[in-house]
Order: C-alpha cells, then structure tokens, then sequence
C-alpha cells in the first residue's frame, strides 16, 4: 500500500485489472516487475491473418518466455522444419488481390503458415523461437535459433547486444556487448578502475561476470529438448560497441547479422579453433564523422554446457 500503491498510481495503472503484451517479447525482469506490482500482465500471440490472437495465457499458467495454450477452436501444430501453422475459425481468407501470396501462406486444407519457429513446451505452452527464415541447424542437426538465444543473453542486465553464430557450425558461439552503465556501476561498487569501454571488457572479472550469464543461459537451454543442443560452448566480449553508424545494427538497433559476421570474419574463426584469444582491427567512425582503426587482442572463454534434461532423465531411469 504505501510503495506499490503509489508507484501504480503514477504508471496510470491503479485501476488495470488484466493487461496483455504481444509483438516482440519483453525482458522476464520487466514481466515481472509489472507482475510484482499487481498488475495481472500476461502474454499472447497472433497475427493479422489470424484475426487478432491464436494463444493466450491463463490465471495460474503464466510465464514471460511463453506465450500461452491455444485458444478454443483454434489448432495449432508444429512443422517438420519447426515453424508454426494454424487453423481458425478466425483465419483470414485471401489477400487482397495477390493470389500468388495467399497460395504462400494458406494451404488447400486450411493450414496457415505464420512464418514463425516454435515449440511447445512441457506444459503445452507455445514458446516463439524467431522468425522461421532465421532459424538454421547445427553440424549435428539440432536446431539453432539465432534470436532467441541472443534475447535470452540481453534479459540479462549487463549484457547489452549479442550476436550468436551456430547454423552448420559444430557448436554455438557468442560475441557479447556488454552494457557500460550497469557493469560500470558493477565494477565501481567493487573498486574496480577503468577508463573505457574496451578496458572495462577485457577485465577478467567481467568476463567471469558474463560467463556467468552465459552459463544460466545454457542451463534454461538444456531443460528444453528442442533447444538443448544450442548451448553456447565458447564467447568473447567485444571490445567495442556495435554501432549503427558503423553499419553493425539498424537504426532501431537490430543486429546486422551478416555484416557482423563478415566484419569480424578472424573472431568468429578463432571461436571455431582451440585458440584462447582473437585478435581484430576494425575501422570505427567517431561522433563527429572522423574515421579512425582500433586493433584489440581478445580473451576467448570456454563455457560448460549442461546435460540436456532428456538424457539426465534416460540415465536416471537406467540406473
């Protein structure tokens, strides 16, 4: 009454009863933060094509990385390449003058594609990986699903911007952005001395600090069978921001994948070789337009990975 109260009162939220959020996920800090309040939020999904939603979470079944069962007459299942497909009453017909399109989307028996991957967890629950385009496979063909793993690393507070490579790759790698104010006010609370962002990111103790993360990351991982084999096995952080006017995110600070990877082509081999740091020089354009090249030395971190939950189960069972 006397913090929450007040604190709902001045978000305009006093007298919110049920509030639902869609479209891109939000960070599970920022979920249950509103939660913690007393604010009833929970997730949903759908499309335009689906006249607003297919899946809605309940009282009792609410979680911030899933977005809920499906609706009343709606079905939902799962692709052999892991993407999405409904059938709705409430499923739209045809667009408008483009048959092309609508043969794309809509099958003959009714089945839409969304266009995104997904799985259903234990519990029934849907959970949206990325846009099914972006989701690849691994050497081994377990299923690798880019922006799902790097939103996981940025709910993190100290991690800012991730990039993770893995499609026909053996394993999962991660450059890793880390955020100067939070892990500055970490690193400040702890004596620790710096006098720049690349000093900052090349201190042991931060990276023993992402690592951190990093290994909770693979932990959630490993208790989701269709995602389990998509731990993050070797990361460095880099040693500067990545930057839209260097071309390395969008204007709505989307990550340029490709441009990245081509970029630091000599990082993402030296994560794919047995050596412990990368070395990197790359050109960087200053505020006020002026070019200039830094050059860095980067220390390369092996991460533990758990045993996916499907095998501790089968040895548990066998012993």
């Amino acid at each position: 009454m006397l913090v929450y109260g007040p604190l709902k009162n001045t978000l305009g939220l006093s007298r919110v009863r049920v509030a639902y959020t869609a479209g891109e996920a939000i960070g599970p800090d920022l979920f249950t933060f509103y939660r913690s309040l007393g604010v009833n939020l929970k997730q949903l999904y759908g499309m335009t094509e689906s006249s607003v939603f297919l899946c809605i979470q309940k009282d009792g079944s609410v979680g911030p990385d899933t977005v809920g069962a499906p609706i009343k007459d709606v079905e939902i299942r799962i692709a052999e390449d892991g993407e999405v497909l409904f059938r709705s009453p409430g499923a739209f017909q045809t667009y408008y003058k483009n048959p092309e399109a609508t043969a794309e989307t809509k099958r003959p028996d009714g089945w839409i594609h969304t266009g995104d991957s997904g799985f259903f967890n234990s519990d029934g629950q849907l959970k949206i990986l990325d846009r099914a385009r972006d989701v690849g496979r691994l050497e081994s063909g377990d299923l690798f699903a880019p922006k799902f793993i790097e939103n996981k690393l940025k709910f993190f507070p100290y991690i800012k911007e991730a990039v993770a490579f893995g499609d026909d790759r053996p394993f999962v790698t991660a450059f890793v952005n880390i955020d100067l104010d939070a892990v500055g006010d970490w690193a400040e609370r702890r004596n620790l001395a710096y006098a720049s962002y690349q000093e900052l990111a090349a201190d042991d103790a931060v990276c023993d600090l992402v690592q951190g993360c990093i290994e909770q990351v693979n932990r959630d991982l490993a208790s989701e069978p269709t995602v389990s084999g998509s731990q993050i096995r070797r990361f460095l952080i880099l040693h500067k921001e990545l930057d839209a006017d260097d071309g390395e995110l969008t204007r709505t600070r989307k990550v340029r994948r490709r441009i990245i990877a081509t970029r630091y082509q000599p990082l993402v081999e030296a994560l794919y070789s047995n050596r412990p740091t990368g070395y990197i020089e790359t050109e960087i354009t200053f505020e006020d337009g002026r070019k200039g090249r830094m050059q860095a030395e980067l220390t390369i971190r092996d991460v533990g990975t758990p045993m996916p939950m499907v095998e501790r189960l089968a040895l548990k069972k066998a012993s």
